[in-house]
């Protein structure tokens, strides 16, 4: 069986919080580029400091958000990876 896909944040990508506290900017050093984030989308991003694949991510934020069922949360995480790697935010891990 293949293993799963696994990937992983850039390094040294700066996070910053709002007056509201509900959401905060991440700065990509790479691009120069700030993005706004929700709390479950920097939670995703930082868990993959080290790299991670899907089933492992939808498990910690299943976790750390008391989900019951993984189906709710894997599309909406399928979603972000997507918008993470095109923001250049993430990048496949080769571990």
């Amino acid at each position: 069986m293949a293993s799963e896909k696994k990937w992983q944040s850039i390094k040294n990508i700066g996070v910053f919080t709002t007056q509201t506290d509900d959401d905060v900017i991440v700065y990509n050093p790479r691009s120069g580029e700030t993005h706004q984030l929700n709390l479950l989308s920097l939670d995703a991003l930082q868990f993959m400091q080290q790299p991670a694949s899907l089933s492992l991510l939808i498990a910690h934020i299943c976790s750390l958000y008391q989900v019951q069922n993984a189906d709710d949360i894997r599309a909406q995480l399928i979603s972000l990876l997507e918008q993470f790697d095109d923001l250049g935010l993430i990048h496949a891990s080769c571990e």
